[in-house]
């Protein structure tokens, strides 16, 4: 055969009446697997509609295609799994689009317009042999990987569900049979190749172990394995749709594309007031109230535990998984919208599904959200829980009735009275707004105190600390006093949303009435509110944390850190400032600056980093004292400490007020000697300021 001839009989050993049973199997497997993505479709469609913006299809197109040729969102912090992952999606990938161009070859070329022979020769068919086999065979490894992982090196986060064995070693069998099946057609047809053995290496290697065989037996066994195989695979393709795990290969792609490009920290505002007087429901209730992008995420879970061993509530012993909440959702729709037969009555998701210790478990921290390949977002899911337990259920733990009064009465979750607002500074040089605007004068920062750093007493530190920074460094400021109120983050995360919308008004509305060129803030919450949520109501601001300001102010040369610090000391990250909003490296190159400190990472940082358990209302709920989460960060700093103090104090820094309370709270309960101390704290030290 001329080399530009080279080619195969596509179904060699086939007979005319196998290759019509084939096709009329091959029929049967894709009308099922046809039927079972139009009953996927069926429930996706099934929720609300969700707004879609064409303008940034093409950003999202190429983050997706990015996404998904590099496995790099599964490679991040995992890179075994990574490798894992993309032998076996590449793999499957290559050997499928292998099969598309057999068919195209021979059902197209050849059957329908008659031809010996299209594009499937020479070079190209070399080409083309190579590739499979190689990547046939990184298959393999790929799904050897994925066996040793959970059943040999028994990853935690892993399950030990049937069906995590039968799917993966399905996968298994069809690679090995489909290479003893070219090794055995290799080695019947070895005089009649006219092309070299590198070109198809795992098959001609494999051919070896039958080349004493007589051609009766070789065509026999071929036969029977061929068939074997092709079912197998048939089998595999009609079954697709209907594994939850393994649709993930269709539905994942599209959740990369349709991913939430808004901000982090910003929740969907709710029509609150159109929905009480058109007697609408608020949150998720049931199946029903999921948007279209939240069936797609239940459709694309794989279960990969991911959210799991990161979540802060799962990690201290409670009940909730992320995981699960999005499995029990998934459950739930595919029970009430079954494969076969009329849809069911939809039952409310709380109590069905989802258990409330579950919803109020959650520390609204992001790292499920964070870790997940596929974005999926357990979080949402929850708060819209929480929304429809709050404003249409009225329950809620007992201790947020007293947050939402403090809030609705006095402005303030911990109920104080507004006219201790101002208490914190007494004694410093602080003006507030009001007295700035009748004297005539501008400020260029809106000093935005909050509610933890006005009130509490161990808070108050901290915005003593700022405001003494600001005058060394001769910056222009003022505060609110008895006029600050809270932005309403507590009571939205919580899942009063109508109580948060009264308040972001209410906030948006004064601040109209000054004017300032930034907002300064210490509390992490109240920055993401500002930058991400007040948008919706027509707030607009440049916002600084004062980790930025400070790093800034260093950085110019208008702060003087004089004195020394002699300790070691580890950071704390805060959720709702890292993760959240990006905000990683200004707080660690303050401490940077300063002399004396020895600073140490902990394993779980920055992204990673493990709440301090306050976010979400959880500071003010009373946790088990077996599960406190403040109390497993506090571990996690003491790892970090070992062996690095040789003699030095030991500390924690902390950028956000909440945190502050959290972990001195878990190194009390810990008899712990490490000292907490915000970044602001520790510069007004270094710069010898007497707070």
């Amino acid at each position: 055969m001329p080399s530009n001839q080279v080619s195969r009989e596509v179904f060699w050993n086939i007979s005319s009446t196998g290759e019509l049973v084939f096709y009329l199997l091959a029929a049967l497997s894709l009308g099922t697997f046809a039927y079972g993505i139009y009953l996927h479709g069926r429930r996706i469609l099934n929720g609300k509609k969700v707004p879609f913006s064409w303008s940034q299809a093409y950003a999202k197109l190429g983050s997706a295609l990015a996404d998904i040729a590099s496995n790099r969102t599964i490679a991040r912090r995992h890179s075994l799994a990574g490798l894992m992952h993309f032998l076996i999606m590449w793999g499957f990938v290559v050997l499928f689009v292998g099969t598309v161009i057999v068919s195209i070859e021979y059902d197209l070329f050849q059957n329908v317009l008659g031809l010996e022979h299209g594009f499937w020769v020479g070079n190209f068919f070399l080409g083309y042999e190579l590739l499979l086999d190689t990547l046939g065979a990184l298959f393999i490894v790929g799904l050897g990987m994925a066996l040793a992982r959970r059943y040999l090196f028994k990853r935690p986060q892993l399950k030990w569900k049937p069906v995590d064995l039968i799917l993966p070693v399905w996968l298994l069998v069809l690679g090995v049979t489909g290479f003893i099946v070219e090794g055995i057609r290799l080695a019947a047809t070895s005089g009649e190749l006219g092309y070299a053995p590198i070109w198809s290496p795992v098959g001609f290697g494999l051919s070896n172990l039958w080349a004493a065989s007589s051609p009766e037996m070789l065509r026999a066994w071929h036969w029977g394995l061929w068939w074997f195989h092709g079912v197998l695979a048939l089998g595999w393709v009609a079954y697709l749709p209907y594994a939850p795990k393994v649709m993930h290969i269709l539905t994942a792609a599209v959740n990369l594309f349709l991913k939430d490009l808004r901000p982090r920290g910003q929740l969907a505002r709710l029509d609150v007031e159109g929905a009480f007087e058109g007697d609408e429901v608020l949150g998720f209730q049931t199946i029903e109230d999921l948007s279209r992008k939240d069936m797609l995420d239940l459709a694309s879970c794989t279960e990969c535990g991911r959210c799991e061993i990161n979540c802060p509530a799962y990690l201290s012993g409670k009940i909730l998984s992320p995981r699960e909440i999005v499995v029990k959702l998934r459950d739930q729709a595919n029970e009430e919208i079954p494969a076969f037969g009329k849809s069911k009555e939809r039952q409310k998701i709380m109590g069905t599904s989802i258990q409330s210790e579950e919803i109020w478990a959650c520390t609204t921290c992001m790292a499920c959200v964070e870790v997940c390949p596929v974005f999926i977002d357990p979080l949402n899911k929850i708060l819209e829980l929480r929304r429809h337990e709050v404003m249409m259920q009225d329950k809620y733990p007992e201790t947020f009735a007293e947050v939402f009064g403090g809030a609705q009465k006095r402005g303030n979750p911990w109920n104080q009275h507004p006219t201790v607002r101002l208490d914190w500074a007494k004694g410093l040089e602080v003006k507030t707004m009001a007295e700035v605007q009748e004297a005539g004068d501008t400020v260029d920062y809106l000093f935005w105190v909050g509610c933890s750093a006005a009130f509490d007493a161990r808070n108050q530190k901290i915005a003593r600390s700022v405001a003494q920074i600001l005058n060394a460094a001769g910056i222009c400021f003022a505060v609110l006093g008895e006029e600050e109120t809270c932005t309403g983050d507590p009571v939205r995360r919580i899942g009063h949303e109508y109580l948060y919308q009264i308040q972001a008004e209410t906030v948006v509305e004064m601040l109209s009435n000054y004017s300032f060129s930034k907002i300064l803030t210490l509390c992490p919450h109240c920055f993401n509110t500002f930058k991400n949520e007040y948008v919706d109501f027509g707030g607009h601001y440049e916002i600084v944390h004062h980790t930025e300001l400070i790093k800034d102010l260093l950085d110019q040369g208008k702060l003087e850190l004089s004195k020394s610090i002699d300790g070691v000391i580890t950071y704390h990250d805060s959720c709702y400032l890292g993760r959240h909003n990006g905000i990683f490296d200004q707080p660690r190159e303050v401490l940077k600056h300063i002399p004396g400190l020895e600073i140490v990472e902990m394993e779980q940082s920055r992204e990673r980093g493990m709440c301090c358990g306050a976010g979400g209302g959880l500071m003010w709920i009373e946790e088990d004292p077996d599960k406190r989460v403040n109390e497993r960060r506090v571990d996690q700093v003491h790892e970090a400490m070992t062996g690095k103090q040789k003699g030095k104090a030991g500390m924690v820094a902390s950028a956000c007020p909440f945190c502050m309370t959290m972990m001195e709270d878990g190194l009390a309960a810990r008899k712990s000697d490490l000292q907490d101390k915000d970044i602001a704290e520790l510069v007004a030290e270094a710069m010898g300021l007497s707070v």
